[in-house]
């Protein structure tokens, strides 16, 4: 009895793992970092937690599937700081805080 429940259960193990593969992704999920350069989105050459945006300055994560920065999608729209902050007074001595975070998927 003790056998065959051995037998059983490397038999399970040979079946599970022959069933399980190497991944074959499409591209790397993530977010992808994007900042306003004119009339056209650029893809971000520092990651948020370095770069220092200045007074104006639009910065948009956008959910991306692809495989590397050359082919990641742009975000959507082509709105600029005026407007995505238009309703929004400026502060003195606040700097950014006016800059919205925007979700795009």
């Amino acid at each position: 009895m003790r056998r065959a429940v051995t037998l059983f259960l490397a038999g399970l193990v040979l079946v599970a793992g022959a069933g399980a593969g190497q991944a074959q992704a499409a591209g790397y999920r993530y977010w992808s970092f994007w900042e306003r350069d004119g009339d056209a989105w650029a893809y971000a050459t520092q990651g948020p937690s370095t770069t220092r945006p200045a007074d104006g300055d639009v910065q948009v994560f956008r959910f991306s599937v692809s495989q590397d920065s050359a082919d990641a999608p742009r975000p959507r729209g082509t709105a600029d700081f005026a407007a995505i902050c238009a309703r929004t007074p400026a502060q003195d001595g606040h700097g950014h805080t006016t800059q919205p975070y925007i979700n795009q998927r």
